[in-house]
């Protein structure tokens, strides 16, 4: 009998032991540990406006509010620009001391925004035009405008988190479209 109940002994502990393997192996965050909202969806997309109209009428600040205050913005695998303050000085001297308008268009499109780990991720594309440097448009109400001039296309790829001030951008890859090889 002594046996046979240290057998039962180790099979149950055994069992036990897979049952929580099994548990904490499904417990363990596969990269879709909730649902968002609408609103969460609506309120990550408003990061959106405030970093296009922030490029678009030169407003460093408002470009930078879109970020947590830790975030990183990088423009490229070798340049990042790192927490608000030096998002909002990286964006400002692109302006090259210009204000308001600054003839520039970005264009954001094809949202995908997934829940993650540390809030969201995203996949957005993105196209930017320059205002009035094309070929002029006959038919426009002032003949002779000149329409917009295509000027780049990417993709970015973003995490968003919930700061106390709402969702805000946390990183930002800007990834630029090339030709294929051939």
């Amino acid at each position: 009998m002594e046996k046979t109940a240290m057998r039962t002994w180790r099979l149950v502990l055994g069992v036990v032991l897979v049952g929580f393997g099994i548990g904490y192996l499904s417990a363990q965050d596969r990269g879709s540990p909730g649902e968002l909202t609408a609103q969460d969806r609506l309120d990550i997309q408003d990061l959106y406006w405030r970093y296009a109209h922030g490029q678009n009428f030169a407003d460093a600040e408002l470009f930078a509010s879109a970020f947590s205050e830790d975030g990183v913005f990088r423009v490229s695998p070798s340049r990042a620009a790192v927490g608000r303050d030096e998002i909002a000085e990286l964006i400002a001297g692109s302006f090259a001391g210009r204000v308001g308008d600054s003839g520039r268009r970005h264009w954001q499109n094809g949202w995908r925004i997934t829940p993650s780990p540390e809030g969201a991720r995203g996949r957005v594309y993105w196209l930017v035009f320059d205002i009035g440097k094309g070929e002029p448009v006959p038919g426009l109400p002032v003949d002779g405008r000149r329409g917009p001039q295509f000027r780049s296309t990417g993709v970015y790829e973003d995490t968003y988190v919930r700061t106390p001030e709402g969702w805000r951008i946390r990183s930002r890859t800007l990834n630029w479209d090339e030709a294929p090889a051939d």
